[in-house]
């Protein structure tokens, strides 16, 4: 199963899509795996290591 997210980041309550993210497991985890997701594309998309970023992620595509 994979699962594409676009992210995007806020910005004075605007959301600025900044790219995507792929989920590839084989079964869906709850609450962890959200917020290992949202460290995942801080971790990407942040500009310098000491930049705080507010993450939001919307599921595009859901693949069986």
């Amino acid at each position: 199963m994979a699962r594409l997210f676009s992210v995007y980041k806020l910005e004075n309550g605007t959301r600025v899509l900044l790219g995507g993210l792929a989920e590839r497991r084989k079964a869906k985890r709850e609450e962890s795996n959200h917020r290992g997701l949202v460290e995942m594309a801080k971790r990407k998309y942040a500009e310098s290591p000491d930049e705080e970023l507010r993450v939001v992620l919307e599921l595009e595509l859901e693949e069986e």
